[in-house]
């Protein structure tokens, strides 16, 4: 099968430890089953254009998984049509640039002038519009060309704009990268074709698992699902690939889809209630069959409407949407700033057998885990003896955790998303808290977050959370399938930690 992951690169950043080399890169698209990958280098965009291409161009002759992508940087000024003329001569696959990264604006007539040298060279432009209004500002730009344009980087954040831009200009593709809602895919599909949706991953920085589960656990077609993942791309980067001399290699699933992860699994970060971005319907119904498809047993939701607005009424439509399924169970929401009424919704719920754990979202409180606010319901909880799982996104939030885990020594505390952008502070604080537990759901995938985890802390304290009801656990899946876990870790994360906390029968 032809799979192209137009979304890559290799070279060394500042700001990140992973290795990013070439050989890390060539290494990944083998164990990822992508046979051929779109990669610029990172020192095209950050110090030299000419010097970065000139390397990307040396590694694609060196390794036949790669085609080169070139960047520039407008700021230059004079040198600016005479590179991307270069390198379009020389057979760059396309053209990439960071207008943030670098200080200017798609606004500016500096964008104007990429996108005229990409036109007069037909050499496609790819280009982040992961910003709100960035996709509408990219497409007024370039309204009377038929340059292919591929917007990458879109979240869910920002999807509904992506496709409404992909549908108002011709020859414009969106990357599936972020297409982590439920039935995202299909909608995209439904909405511009699958003839305009080609597949991205951010590797090797970035785990390709994920953004490749989302397109094999699709519910379209095997030829969608073929345009997808590499006929698309192939077709927009075909005159490029001629003149470079070089075809796009075949990838191969079998090594993929042997680290495939099913059943049972128990799900342990799930929401119920709706987003206000493109996704299927998610009843308590649609949930459950969602959960069936990927192999999952068992779910445990809170109410997005006690999490964003009045915790009260969202803690009792969750009682009442979960009580028919077997499969659902849930959290109640506390709010510190209602700490009589978060006490008795513990009271309320904890004792019904559906209810088996406490939700905070610091975020949408307003006050962290270890505010006084907060700090006068930890005794109620402690007392119960449940786990409370805590939105811990970002720098020092694990820190806030370790600090009450200290004091409360008995309250299992779950760190929700692992920090995130902080999770190897998360793997400090748990080293040094036996009663802090981590799951690692979110659409930022970096390489190696689990293996790394487990080698620190073992697998007993980590579990298996998905974003379920806001994402498709499919997704998320390919985090725990990047780690390559044994046999023995994969029944502790994916089922029997879940189960012996939650005290699940």
């Amino acid at each position: 099968m032809l799979i192209i992951d137009c979304d890559t690169f290799f070279g060394a950043r500042a700001n990140c430890r992973a290795d990013t080399s070439v050989d890390a890169l060539v290494r990944a698209l083998g164990l990822d089953g992508i046979g051929c990958a779109l990669a610029y280098n990172t020192k095209a965009r950050t110090y030299d254009a000419r010097e970065g291409n000139d390397e990307a161009l040396a590694a694609a002759k060196a390794h036949p998984e790669i085609l080169p992508v070139a960047s520039v940087d407008p700021r230059t000024f004079d040198r600016l049509e005479e590179e991307i003329a270069r390198v379009a001569d020389l057979g760059f696959a396309g053209l990439r640039v960071f207008p943030e990264l670098q200080g200017w604006s798609v606004d500016s007539v500096l964008f104007s002038r990429v996108l005229n040298a990409c036109a007069k060279n037909q050499l496609p432009l790819m280009i982040s519009t992961e910003a709100p209004g960035k996709a509408s500002a990219v497409i007024e730009r370039a309204p009377d060309t038929d340059l292919p344009i591929i917007m990458l980087g879109t979240n869910y954040n920002v999807l509904a704009e992506a496709l409404s831009a992909a549908a108002a200009r011709p020859n414009t593709y969106v990357s599936t990268q972020y297409f982590v809602t439920p039935g995202a895919v299909e909608l995209a599909v439904e909405s511009i074709g699958a003839d305009r949706l080609v597949l991205g991953t951010g590797s090797p920085e970035f785990s390709a698992r994920p953004a490749l589960n989302v397109i094999l656990g699709a519910e379209i077609s095997d030829s969608d699902k073929r345009k997808i993942l590499g006929g698309n791309i192939a077709a927009i980067i075909a005159r490029q690939s001629a003149r470079l001399g070089k075809s796009p290699k075949e990838g191969c699933l079998e090594a993929f889809c042997k680290r495939s992860i099913s059943g049972p699994i128990i799900d342990m970060h799930g929401h119920f209630g709706p987003w206000p971005f493109p996704m299927k319907p998610c009843s308590a119904a649609d949930l459950v069959r969602l959960m069936h498809r990927r192999g999952i047993e068992k779910a445990i939701l809170s109410s997005t409407k006690a999490i964003v607005g009045d915790f009260v009424e969202g803690n009792a439509e969750l009682a009442r949407e979960i009580a028919a399924h077997d499969e659902l169970l849930g959290y109640v929401t506390i709010n510190p700033n209602y700490p009589e009424k978060s006490i008795d919704e513990m009271n309320r719920y904890l004792s019904s057998g559906k209810f088996v754990g406490v939700k905070t979202h610091p975020g949408y409180s307003g006050q962290p885990i270890d505010s006084p606010a907060m700090r006068k319901l930890l005794p109620a909880i402690a007392a119960v003896g449940v786990p409370i799982l805590v939105h811990c996104w970002g720098h020092g939030e694990p820190s806030k955790v370790g600090k009450i885990a200290a004091e409360y020594p008995k309250i299992p505390i779950i760190m929700g998303h692992g920090g995130v952008t902080a999770w190897q502070e998360a793997i400090e604080v748990m080293k040094q808290a036996p009663n802090v537990y981590t799951e690692f759901c979110s659409s930022r995938v970096e390489r190696g977050r689990v293996r790394e985890t487990i080698d620190a802390v073992g697998c007993e304290r980590v579990l298996f959370g998905s974003d379920l009801g806001l994402f498709d656990p499919i997704y998320d899946l390919g985090i725990y399938e990047e780690a390559e876990l044994t046999c023995a870790e994969r029944e502790a994360i994916m089922y029997a930690n879940a189960k012996r906390l939650f005290k699940i029968c």
